[in-house]
């Protein structure tokens, strides 16, 4: 049992206590309780809604657009193997890859929920991403005020749907968001309530944010850290509690992994989740120096800002205004920490790939909501105080009317991809050559002459192309990179391959011949290449070929593919068994 609070209890970081006004404002003499309040309080809250709905159906408006844009590498990974789960086949059993299964079974939920198609998997990401936006609208809201809880939402809904960080793709890190928000909004109730239930449901959401991405255990840390913060600045009472809460929140992080743990062993394939989401994940990771870090952030990050700069413009200042805020001194440590932790999510391995930075987003946009927040408690400043309703009323107004001209500016800035583009072209814009389009037809030829029972290989990184044929793959390395990393598994894991195929026989072999579908080094092990020279040559035909091109693409079947030479630097060869 606890007790309630009162007004000598100290206050609850992150946690508003000043209804829905912008932080820091006093209640006038004029304000809350005289006739007609409600009504304008009300007019006020619709107005803000109002905002964030017509952004919301912005984002719907482009993701629908949107929802036939071809599946690329991990999209088709995650859909692969989200489908053997369908069918039983666990993670790692007949799919190897670094990542945590989380993401993986998701993508079974979601494709049991709207379909097995490209369509039905970007449906499922438009739901989610809405969800989430609602989720950072209300952590706003509890973290600052109402209006930079709107804000906030805003600032995620555009940044989230941007190309720039690949937000029309349903990654990993999208889902990482999905669940660290749930389970920091139920973080903060848990820290007002002061309920155990409620540490253990933010444990469990957060964990599994872990377990949809690794670099999700930075946030499992921020909430493991806001629990000792709100001891700290709390009475002796407070830091007593402190420890049952961090007790209870560490419990159900570990609990919900030692499901995890236990599902793996239990199906038999904890060895290979061993070996690639920890061995080869060490080796991956450290493939940049530390000494490179700086320099890889500063060639990748530029991109990121593409679009909608003057929002991360509005987030820079927003964390300076955190500092001058006279409302939020109480939580500047626990927003700072939140910052700090969502930016290391970024870090791991020093990639800093565009879709990576979709887990910087919700504090990215936290921080431009104080930003809208401090404008508008600076124009009441202004305009004096003892503000009546329709004062505080226009002073949001002038906020938000700033931050949706960042915002307008940004969609001018991307018109062509938010409304305009065909799907397919921007995904030749975006991902140049890469066989995102044309795996769709390849997998069309060989599901035509195949059986579901027969397997196929894939040379190269495009999983997508087991999705879409509804056919297995003959092994285990649905991904080519990792064989061309330098590292000294990487020759024991080329034979591997090699063995899993001439076991498995498939019936047909994808050649793809684009350089990043592969990643090759110049130092890189080729033992793979002479293998696959010699296989193909001793038990296969070409059957087809598909060649490449900035603005189109020449498909040749059957006997036309043996007569034609490509012409691209780009193309995928795909050979048939002999009987």
């Amino acid at each position: 049992m606890t007790r309630p609070r009162n007004k000598h209890d100290p206050p609850v970081p992150g946690v508003e206590t000043q209804d829905d006004r912008p932080s820091g404002v006093q209640k006038s003499a004029e304000s809350p309780g005289r006739p007609g309040e409600k009504t304008k309080h009300s007019f006020n809250i619709r107005y803000e809604w109002i905002f964030l709905g017509l952004v919301l159906v912005l984002v719907v408006i482009v993701r629908t657009r949107l929802l036939g844009f071809p599946l690329e590498r991990d999209e088709g990974e995650y859909a692969y193997v989200g489908r053997l789960i369908q069918h039983g086949i666990p993670p790692y059993g007949m799919a190897y890859n670094m990542k945590l299964p989380g993401t993986y079974f998701m993508y079974a939920l979601v494709m049991s929920l709207f379909g097995q198609t490209i369509t039905g998997i970007h449906l499922g990401l438009m739901v989610m991403n809405c969800v989430t936006v609602l989720l950072i609208y209300k952590f706003g809201a509890k973290m600052v005020s109402s209006l930079a809880g709107v804000a906030s939402a805003c600032a995620y809904a555009v940044l989230s749907l941007d190309s720039s960080v690949l937000g029309f793709a349903g990654h990993a890190t999208h889902f990482v968001v999905f669940w660290a928000m749930a389970g920091l909004l139920v973080l903060l109730y848990a820290l007002e309530k002061d309920r155990l239930p409620l540490y253990f449901a933010a444990g469990v959401l957060l964990c599994l944010a872990f377990i949809m991405k690794q670099p999700g255990i930075f946030l499992v840390v921020f909430g493991a850290a806001s629990i000792v913060v709100h001891g700290l600045v709390g009475g002796n009472r407070a830091r007593t509690r402190m420890l049952s809460g961090l007790g209870v929140f560490l419990g159900a992080v570990l609990s919900t992994l030692s499901v995890m743990i236990v599902y793996l062993h239990g199906a038999g394939v904890f060895q290979k989740f061993w070996f690639f989401t920890f061995v080869y994940l060490f080796k991956y990771g450290t493939q940049i120096p530390l000494s490179m870090a700086a320099y890889s952030f500063m060639i990748n990050f530029p991109g990121v800002l593409d679009g909608f700069f003057f929002i991360w413009v509005f987030a820079l200042l927003g964390v300076v205004a955190l500092f001058l805020h006279p409302g939020l001194k109480s939580k500047r440590l626990s927003i700072s920490l939140f910052v700090v932790c969502s930016f290391l999510t970024v870090c791991p391995g020093f990639y800093f790939r565009a879709h990576y930075f979709i887990t910087l987003l919700p504090a990215v946009a936290l921080s431009a909501g104080i930003l809208v927040d401090y404008i508008c408690v600076r124009v009441m400043h202004v305009l004096g105080p003892g503000l009546p309703a329709s004062k505080q009323a226009f002073s949001r107004c002038i906020a938000l009317a700033l931050f949706a001209l960042a915002v307008v500016i940004g969609a001018v800035h991307h018109g062509e991809y938010l409304f305009k583009e065909d799907p397919v072209r921007l995904c030749r814009k975006i991902y140049g050559a890469n066989p995102f389009p044309e795996s769709v037809e390849v997998a069309r030829f060989i599901e035509a002459d195949t059986l579901k029972t027969d397997k196929i290989a894939v040379l190269g990184s495009e999983p997508q192309i087991y999705f879409y044929s509804g056919r297995r793959s003959a092994t285990g390395y649905i991904y080519a990179y990792s064989l061309m990393e330098i590292h000294e598994h990487s020759l024991a894991m080329q034979k591997e391959m090699a063995g899993e195929i001439e076991r498995s026989n498939p019936k047909f072999i994808v050649l793809v011949r684009v350089s990043t579908s592969w990643l090759a080094r110049p130092e890189s092990d080729k033992f793979i290449f002479q293998w696959v020279d010699t296989y193909i040559r001793t038990h296969y035909d070409l059957a087809g070929l598909v060649d490449i091109f900035p603005d189109t693409t020449i498909y040749k079947w059957h006997g036309d593919a043996g007569g034609y030479s490509p012409m691209s630097r780009a193309n995928l060869l795909v050979f048939k068994r002999r009987n």
